[in-house]
């Protein structure tokens, strides 16, 4: 009987995307897996191999333990799931369960369970993934790749002229509107269609815009779009690494490089545009993090346009 790994990722997109990754390895040589992250359960028909399931309630968290032959759990502590997961299997089966901590924070090397898997902050998920493949479950043959298999009927990069811009994220610190659409005139004027997916909470805030605006109801929907596009710009979040994946050239803006050396896109090419290291960022002052925005110019971005449409 194969061996049964359950694989907990925490639940946005970008993390669902990369956890595929490991999970598709583990697949690959010879193990049962079964991935948890709520943002790809409308995407299952991308990975038929690979089963998807949001997280249960937590009174179920003793039966299920008992499922699997070994655990691993990218730790949340906002995720109430999470955090009981991690406490119930560390008390009753430390020796199945390995913890990751994918944040970068120099005092991750802290965090009580950090030895179970050391994370690398300066290389990307991919590569903490691959550490943890070979050094830790001592598999070899690890591939980069998550998986996917598109759904019949779709033609990969369809639209060769469209670019798609994701202007914002999950979270509430973008990159500024005007910025972004003077990028999109800028990619327009190099002959290209420019075409902007802000997200559902974020339509309003875009419906003004003179460039085509677009909606999904799914991520199976989003995931469609994208896959028959040439490009996608936008911040680190979810779409770029699902470009990524499907082996589309991303431009990514970020506000930190310490970010950026851990979660950008690293499936496909990618250029990562963030604040200089020169700017001050002393505490008390924060000037590169409280205004990271300013030091991003439009100017770099459109040069980053250009280094990924090139071959």
């Amino acid at each position: 009987m194969r061996k049964k790994i359950g694989f907990f990722a925490r639940n946005p997109l970008g993390d669902g995307i990369n956890s595929l990754v490991l999970s598709n390895n583990f697949h690959l040589n010879g193990y049962e897996v079964d991935t948890y992250n709520i943002s790809l359960c409308t995407m299952k028909n991308w990975f038929p191999h690979l089963p998807i399931f949001p997280y249960p309630d937590p009174s179920k968290i003793p039966e299920l333990v008992d499922q699997y032959d070994s655990i691993v759990v990218v730790w949340d502590p906002k995720t109430e799931f999470i955090t009981a997961l991690v406490k119930h299997a560390k008390q009753h089966c430390p020796d199945k369960i390995k913890v990751m901590y994918l944040y970068p924070s120099k005092r991750a090397v802290n965090e009580r369970y950090y030895s179970d898997c050391p994370v690398n902050t300066s290389k990307p998920i991919v590569e903490n993934y691959k550490i943890l493949f070979e050094q830790v479950f001592a598999l070899s043959n690890f591939i980069k790749q998550n998986g996917f298999v598109p759904p019949d009927g779709l033609i990969f990069r369809k639209n060769p002229k469209r670019v798609v811009i994701h202007p914002t994220g999950s979270g509430e610190n973008y990159w500024p509107k005007d910025k972004f659409t003077k990028l999109a005139e800028h990619i327009e004027s190099l002959g290209f269609e420019p075409v902007i997916i802000p997200g559902t909470a974020h339509m309003d805030g875009w419906r003004n815009c003179r460039f085509k605006t677009v909606d999904f109801l799914t991520v199976d929907g989003l995931a469609r779009f994208i896959y028959e596009s040439e490009y996608l710009v936008g911040s680190d979040s979810g779409p770029g690494h699902l470009a990524s994946s499907f082996g589309i050239s991303t431009l990514t803006i970020c506000r930190r490089k310490a970010l950026a050396n851990l979660w950008a896109p690293s499936l496909a090419k990618n250029i990562t545009l963030t604040p200089s290291s020169l700017v001050p960022n002393l505490h008390g002052m924060r000037l590169r993090d409280r205004h990271w925005d300013k030091f991003i110019s439009l100017k770099r971005a459109c040069k980053g346009f250009k280094k990924i449409t090139s071959n």
